[in-house]
């Protein structure tokens, strides 16, 4: 069984339509599922989010994990969140298939 977060990053890559991507969390337990209008991305925005191969080259949109039970969706911009502060809490933000490790607004690696 994959872990939510590879679930998450099927999804965000555009591997995994949003249906299949709830019914892999449920099965999952994951205890949340993604809704149209909040917390999923639309087809525009998975194909308009690019990484590279550092951090800070990532552009477009993502699901953050703040801790809080729910993925909120969130724009990035050369690799840092726009709108958003995450401050000294640990957090995660997936984009395009990739997870990256939130360090107050700034992408970083992620080492889980």
């Amino acid at each position: 069984m994959k872990t939510i977060n590879e679930i998450m990053q099927d999804y965000t890559s555009g591997k995994t339509p949003l249906e299949e991507t709830n019914k892999a969390l449920q099965e999952a337990g994951a205890g949340f599922h993604l809704e149209p209008g909040k917390n999923a991305l639309t087809e525009e925005e998975i194909r308009a989010t690019t990484i590279g191969y550092y951090p800070d080259m990532a552009n477009g949109f993502g699901l953050l994990d703040s801790g809080t039970g729910t993925f909120d969706k969130v724009r990035v911009k050369a690799g840092e969140l726009v709108d958003c502060d995450c401050g000294s809490m640990f957090a995660l933000c997936t984009m395009a298939g990739r997870t990256y490790e939130v360090k107050g607004k700034t992408l970083t690696e992620y080492q889980g």
